[in-house]
C-alpha cells in the first residue's frame, strides 16, 4: 500500500472513531454532543492532529510547540509500564485519628472509622475509581482501562478543543462498556464541582484510594483543585454521628421540655424597616468594640454565643444570641459570662443544643431551629458551613432587609495571625508564612482572596467555604442591603463600609423583645401536626423492618434494597452518610469477614440509638 493510500485509511478510521463518539455523546453526554457541533461551525482550530513520519502529535499551531516526547502509543505503553500506585488520592485516614469532637456516651465518628484503621496492616488495593486528568490524543485511555478494569472513570479535560481531537483516537464506546463514565470537559468550577460530586456518590463503597494519570505537567494545576474538592466532600466534615446527636436533642427539646421550634422555610417580615448588625468572633469586632459600644443603640444587635464573653467586656447586650455549636465544653465556657448578658435576650439555639448548656439557659427565651435534618417536614432547617453564612441566612429568612457585618471576617489578620477576638476559646495566631502546603489541611492551610477594604487578605482553606456559600445566600436575595463593616474577606453583593461613616439615628427598641418573642411563638411548632404523626409512625416501622435483619447475613444489601421505597426517611438518610463514610475504610480491609463484623456491630449500636430515640415518643 503506498503512503498516500495508507494515509487515506488513516483519516477514514480516524473520521469512523470520531462519528462512532458522537452518536455516544449524543445519547450519553448531550451536552458534549452540542458542544462539538458548535466547535464544527468555527474555523478558530488552535490545536491539530499532526501525522508525520509515520507518528502522529498533538500540535499547538499559536505556539508551534507539540504535546507528545514520543509518539502516542509508545506514550501510552510507556505511561502503563512506569505507572505508580502511589499517584492517588487518599480520601481515607490511614493513620489514627486522635479525638475529635467527641460527645461523651454518644456515638462519635472518628472512634468507628479507628476500628477499621486500626486493622490496616493488612489492607486490599485494588483501582476501583480512577481518573485522567486531562486526555491529550486520548490513546493511553483504553489502554490503561485494559490494564486496570476500573469501575468508573472520571474524564477531566479544561480545553474543549484537545478533548474533541481525542475523539478521533480514543474509542470512548469501548470504555463505557463495563465501566461507568463521567467528564468534566472545559467546565466551569461550579458545574466541575457536582461532577465530581456525582463521581463520588457513584459506588461511594470505593471512596478510599483513587488513583489518576496526569497527560501533562500543564495539568498538574488541576491536581491541587482536586485534593482541595475531595477534602470539602469529606465525609468527616460533618459526619452521620452529628445528624443523630440533632435527631436526639431535637426530640428532646420538643417532646420533654416542650420547647417550641420556630419555621424556617418562609421568610417573615419580623424586623420591618430596622438596622440590624450582627457580630461575629473575628478580629474586625475587637478593633471596634468601642465603636459598637456607642453605637449599640441605633441596631437591632445580634450575636454569635462566642462573642458575649467580648461583649461583656463593655457591658454589651445582644437583643438576639444565636448558638449553633452542639459540643460541651466549648459552648459552657462561650456562657463562662454575667447572667444579665443573656438571660433577657432572645435565643435561638440549633436543636444539637448540649444538654447541659440548655439547664443554664432553660429559662431563657430560647427557641430552637431545625439544622442538618428536618425533624418536622416543611419546617425548614440550616445547613450552612460556619455561624457567620448560617447568621446571615436566618436574619434574610426573619426579615431582615438592612443588615451589617461586624466579625463575620472568614480571614486572619494580615498583621498578627489572629484567626478571632482574644475572648474566643478557639482563637490563635497563624504562621503567615504556611501559605504552599502539599498536603490539604483546612484548619491550617493559607489562601488569599479577596478583602473588603484592601486587594486581599489571608484565610484558612475551611473559611471558603463560608465564603462561597455566604455568596451564594446573598446572590439569592439581592434586595437585602447588606454592608460588611470588617477588615477581612468581601462577599460577593456586600457593600464594604467603615463604621465611623455610619450616620444613623437610634431606633426605638421599647417592645422590640415582646414584639419579637410574639412573632417567634407565631411561627413555631408546639404540637404534632397530623402529618407529623404519619412520618414519625413511618420511622418506627422502618426501625422494626431494619431491627429484623440478620445482622449475619448481607445487612447492607437488604439495606440498598429497602432505600429506594423510603427516601425521605430520616432512618435511612442517616445510616446513608455511616455507610458513605465507613464503607470504604470496610473495602480497604484485606479481612473482609472482619470487615463484615465490625460493620454488623456498628450498625447494631446505631440501630439501638434510633430505638432508645423513638420509644420515647408516644403518638396519640
Amino acid at each position: 500500500m503506498n503512503e498516500s493510500n495508507q494515509y487515506n485509511e488513516l483519516q477514514q478510521t480516524l473520521q469512523e472513531i470520531y462519528i462512532k463518539n458522537l452518536d455516544f455523546f449524543k445519547v450519553q453526554v448531550p451536552k458534549i454532543y452540542k458542544k462539538a457541533l458548535d466547535f464544527e461551525k468555527t474555523n478558530e482550530q488552535r490545536y491539530s492532529i499532526e501525522y508525520l513520519n509515520q507518528e502522529f502529535q498533538l500540535f499547538d499551531k499559536k505556539t508551534k510547540a507539540t504535546f507528545y516526547e514520543k509518539e502516542p502509543f509508545s506514550d501510552s505503553i510507556n505511561r502503563i509500564n512506569n505507572f505508580n500506585l502511589s499517584a492517588a488520592f487518599s480520601l481515607v485516614k490511614l493513620e489514627h485519628i486522635l479525638r475529635k469532637n467527641h460527645y461523651e456516651n454518644e456515638i462519635n465518628s472518628y472512634l468507628y472509622i479507628n476500628n477499621f484503621i486500626d486493622n490496616f496492616s493488612n489492607v486490599n488495593i485494588k483501582i476501583n475509581k480512577f481518573i485522567f486528568i486531562g486526555t491529550l490524543l486520548g490513546v493511553h485511555i483504553n489502554d490503561f482501562h485494559k490494564s486496570i478494569k476500573a469501575k468508573s472513570y472520571l474524564i477531566i479535560e479544561p480545553d474543549f478543543e484537545i478533548f474533541r481531537l481525542s475523539m478521533f483516537m480514543t474509542d470512548y464506546t469501548e470504555l463505557a462498556k463495563s465501566s461507568k463514565l463521567f467528564f468534566s470537559i472545559e467546565e466551569e468550577e461550579t458545574i466541575f464541582k457536582d461532577i465530581i460530586k456525582d463521581f463520588l456518590d457513584y459506588k461511594y463503597e470505593y471512596n478510599n484510594l483513587i488513583h489518576y494519570e496526569l497527560a501533562h505537567q500543564n495539568n498538574k494545576s488541576i491536581l491541587d483543585n482536586l485534593s482541595l474538592i475531595f477534602t470539602q466532600f469529606g465525609e468527616m466534615r460533618y459526619p452521620f454521628s452529628e445528624y443523630i446527636i440533632s435527631l436526639k436533642r431535637g426530640y428532646k427539646y420538643f417532646f420533654e421540655e416542650k420547647r417550641p421550634i420556630i419555621n424556617l422555610s418562609k421568610t417573615n417580615n419580623f424586623f420591618k424597616n430596622d438596622r440590624v448588625i450582627f457580630l461575629g468572633a473575628g478580629v474586625s469586632l475587637a478593633k471596634n468594640i468601642e465603636w459598637l459600644y456607642l453605637n449599640h443603640d441605633k441596631f437591632i444587635i445580634v450575636a454569635a454565643s462566642a462573642v458575649l464573653k467580648h461583649l461583656q467586656i463593655l457591658e454589651i447586650i445582644p437583643d438576639i444570641i444565636i448558638i449553633m455549636d452542639g459540643q460541651k465544653d466549648a459552648m459552657i465556657e462561650q456562657f463562662n459570662v454575667k447572667n444579665y448578658m443573656y438571660e433577657n435576650s432572645i435565643i435561638l439555639s440549633s436543636i444539637k443544643l448540649d444538654e447541659n448548656l440548655y439547664e443554664i439557659t432553660k429559662n431563657t427565651n430560647i427557641f430552637f431551629m431545625q439544622n442538618s435534618l428536618e425533624l418536622f417536614e416543611g419546617f425548614g432547617f440550616l445547613s450552612g458551613i460556619t455561624i457567620g453564612d448560617i447568621g446571615v441566612d436566618i436574619l434574610i429568612k426573619l426579615g431582615a432587609k438592612e443588615i451589617y457585618l461586624l466579625g463575620v471576617d472568614a480571614s486572619i489578620d494580615s498583621k498578627t495571625g489572629k484567626t478571632h477576638v482574644g475572648t474566643h476559646k478557639s482563637s490563635k495566631k497563624i504562621n503567615l508564612n504556611n501559605i504552599k502546603n502539599d498536603k490539604v489541611d483546612f484548619q491550617n492551610n493559607i489562601v488569599f482572596v479577596k478583602g473588603n477594604f484592601i486587594k486581599e487578605v489571608p484565610t484558612l482553606l475551611e473559611y471558603t467555604d463560608m465564603i462561597d456559600n455566604l455568596n451564594i445566600i446573598i446572590s439569592n436575595n439581592k434586595d437585602i442591603n447588606i454592608y460588611n463593616l470588617g477588615d477581612g474577606a468581601f462577599f460577593e453583593g456586600t457593600t464594604p463600609l467603615k463604621p465611623t461613616e455610619i450616620n444613623v439615628r437610634n431606633i426605638n427598641k421599647n417592645n422590640l423583645q415582646k414584639e419579637l418573642i410574639s412573632n417567634f411563638y407565631s411561627i413555631s411548632k408546639k404540637e404534632l401536626s397530623t402529618l407529623d404523626k404519619k412520618r414519625i409512625q413511618k420511622e418506627k416501622e422502618i426501625l422494626k423492618r431494619l431491627n429484623s435483619i440478620d445482622f449475619k447475613s448481607d445487612f447492607i444489601k437488604d439495606f440498598c434494597g429497602l432505600k429506594n421505597n423510603f427516601s425521605d426517611s430520616i432512618i435511612f438518610k442517616i445510616l446513608e452518610k455511616y455507610f458513605k463514610l465507613i464503607l470504604p475504610y470496610a473495602n480497604f480491609l484485606e479481612d473482609k469477614n472482619l470487615s463484615s463484623k465490625l460493620i454488623s456491630n456498628q450498625s447494631k449500636e446505631i440501630l439501638n440509638n434510633f430505638n432508645k430515640i423513638f420509644e420515647k415518643i408516644n403518638i396519640k
